[in-house]
């Protein structure tokens, strides 16, 4: 699978490309977002959103947290589920 990086994920929030990257070929989970339509990827600190067009991983955006428990949240609340 292709994978287009927008400058948001990197630039905006700092993030590196080799984090991304990584995070999206060995992923920790998997959820898609019932509210955006989005699927999430959590590798401990680093989460990634992103969707497939064409069989292109177009990220939409990326953030580090310490907070682990922003996925467990949103799983309970049913935004994001496994996929």
């Amino acid at each position: 699978m292709s994978i287009e990086l927008s400058p948001h994920a990197l630039k905006v929030r700092g993030i590196n490309e080799k984090d991304v990257l990584m995070t999206l070929r060995n992923p920790d989970k998997v959820l898609f977002d019932e509210e955006t339509g989005n699927r999430k990827i959590n590798d401990k600190i680093l989460i990634v959103a992103y969707t497939t067009v064409k069989g292109i991983a177009k990220i939409v955006s990326a953030f580090q947290t310490s907070k682990l428990d922003i996925v467990d949240r949103r799983i309970k609340k049913e935004r994001w589920r496994g996929i």
